[in-house]
């Protein structure tokens, strides 16, 4: 709301001191605030200028500037702005907010590369800048053209912070899908075309205590606890945590499988046939689903911003969604959280996200298997100990003790805090959820109240309820409605390569197929998502098309597989 405006006044400290009043110079108008000038009282325009003058905006730059107030020096900004950058203005007080929109010129106001928020939360600015039609950045730069900026230190400290690591996991993201993007997609064909024999995720159905377990160094000391209360519990674990869990005869109720790698099939060797139900992402490695020969249950993840990814979620068929989370581990708390029915705690351990002075997952995993199985007289066991390289930083334990971590398991724990942590002092919940309990004696603090064994076994009590199997519910969908879908996607890709290849006999000229080749591609971006510059979109550049034409085969092949 905009307080009353006194121009030239500076006589009243109590008025001055409750909303910003502007003050004329005679050099231009500066602002008096809680009985402090947030321009200078000679020329209070110069050090914004100044300011804006000596900022370098390379391309692709996201400016953040805090508290712009009357708006000085944005217009030199503005000037040096390439079209791959754009200038967020951001405030953080009421007062500043209403004193500055009725100040904004029209100019300013309908520049495409300018956009201005009031807000005093992070995930706010994170969420305007996710909204952004611009991007993706490939840094922030801060500049402070008022004394404004000076009044919330912490705030805009921590706004920059967070774009900062927000523009990273973005790019190592992005990285991520170079490398995967491709094998993310062909399995994703290849399990749609197994959903007619999986089963519907049986939400709401288990009223056991959930105990996750994950593969990190703290599941060692908790199979004790797993092995006297593991009638009570409905077992949830990770896919590498199997080994370890079977070497201490502990079977768990069932698996949950992220990985689209083959590697992952190394933890399933002698599960054949265990008949463990399995729970998988759509992108998981279909012969690591298929290892225990048990009931299957998919969940799906939208691992990227894909328009066929919401053509699938739209399809009727497609199961439960879980956020995309990184971590097998987090994913396993989310699918916890859905069929729980929310009357019991969920309980976990080994989700660590660093390690100690030994190997860095519990024994039994995959990795500390092929340690052991590669020591000889020139290799020692103690070389193959926890990795210590760049990027990795020593960190407090939950323990108090020393532990290592990395830029991604440290993201990963701060992530569990904000999904399955506790609230905060006098901040709620954003939504009603069953507790989650770390009983893990190790690793990084998750955000969860830590209990010791007796607590946890005080909360599971003492009730034996007969281990049910939740795989007898229904069928995930019908056949007809997958391969419908299946034959739909593989008909785009035909038609496509009609038009690349001239053979296309459609009408029309050259410029409605030029516009159709685009609208088809797009629709189809499974085929060009982990290019270099997929996120660019669509382009008509030959070099562009001809990755499309190699792609196109690839997955036509696959389509035709899934399909037979």
């Amino acid at each position: 709301m905009n307080g009353n405006i006194a121009h030239g006044d500076n006589s009243s400290d109590a008025n001055m001191a409750v909303r910003p009043s502007p003050v004329d110079t005679g050099r231009g108008l500066s602002v008096l605030y809680r009985g402090r000038y947030l321009y200078s009282r000679y020329d209070p325009v110069k050090a914004a200028v100044e300011a804006a003058s000596a900022l370098v905006i390379p391309d692709e730059t996201l400016v953040l500037c805090a508290s712009p107030l009357l708006c000085y020096g944005l217009d030199v900004i503005l000037e040096k702005l390439q079209p791959t950058s754009y200038v967020l203005a951001l405030e953080c007080d009421e007062e500043l907010m209403a004193f500055s929109a009725a100040r904004i010129p029209d100019w300013l106001k309908a520049h495409s590369g300018f956009s201005f928020i009031r807000t005093s939360s992070v995930a706010r600015v994170l969420e305007t800048v996710d909204a952004l039609k611009m991007g993706p950045f490939r840094r922030c730069i801060r500049v402070d053209l008022s004394g404004g900026a000076a009044l919330y230190p912490d705030f805009y400290r921590s706004a920059l912070c967070a774009i900062d690591e927000y523009i990273s996991r973005w790019w190592r993201n992005h990285v991520t899908l170079m490398k995967l993007g491709r094998n993310y997609a062909r399995n994703f064909f290849f399990n749609c075309s197994m959903m007619p024999r999986s089963f519907a995720v049986p939400s709401s159905s288990v009223s056991r205590p959930i105990l996750v377990a994950g593969a990190g160094p703290s599941l060692d000391a908790s199979l004790d606890f797993i092995k006297e209360h593991r009638e009570r519990l409905f077992l949830l674990a990770v896919d590498t945590a199997l080994p370890t869990l079977r070497d201490s005869s502990i079977e768990p109720d069932a698996v949950i499988i992220v990985e689209s790698q083959f590697w992952i099939t190394r933890a399933f060797i002698g599960f054949r046939n265990s008949g463990i139900p399995v729970y998988a992402d759509m992108t998981t490695n279909p012969q690591a689903i298929a290892a225990t020969g048990g009931p299957i249950h998919y969940f799906n993840t939208r691992y990227a911003k894909a328009t066929f990814l919401e053509r699938f979620a739209g399809s009727g068929f497609a199961p439960p969604e879980i956020q995309p989370l990184g971590s097998v581990g987090l994913s396993a708390l989310a699918l916890a959280e859905i069929i729980s029915t929310g009357e019991a705690p969920v309980f976990f351990t080994g989700l660590d996200f660093s390690w100690g002075s030994g190997f860095t997952h519990s024994r039994g995993a995959p990795s500390i298997r092929e340690a052991h199985a590669s020591v000889d007289r020139y290799r020692s066991l103690e070389a193959r100990l926890a990795p210590h390289g760049v990027g990795i930083v020593s960190a407090v334990g939950k323990d108090g003790r020393r532990v290592f971590t990395d830029p991604a398991l440290s993201g990963y724990a701060a992530l569990c805090a904000a999904e399955f942590g506790e609230p905060r002092g006098d901040v709620a919940q954003s939504r009603s959820r069953m507790p989650f309990f770390d009983i893990g004696v190790t690793g990084l603090p998750t955000g969860c109240r830590q209990l010791s064994a007796i607590e946890a076994a005080a909360l599971i009590g003492d009730k034996t309820e007969p281990r049910i199997r939740l795989d007898e519910k229904e069928f995930q969908c019908d056949e007809n409605r997958v391969l419908d879908f299946l034959a739909r996607e593989r008909s785009r890709l035909v038609e496509i390569r009609g038009i690349l290849t001239g053979s296309d006999e459609a009408t029309g000229d050259a410029a409605s197929k030029k516009d159709r080749l685009e609208r088809l591609i797009a629709e189809s971006d499974f085929l060009f998502l982990h290019f270099p510059d997929g996120y660019r979109g669509v382009s008509t550049d030959p070099s562009f098309l001809k990755r499309i034409r190699i792609e196109l085969e690839y997955f036509l092949k696959t389509l035709d597989h899934s399909r037979a």
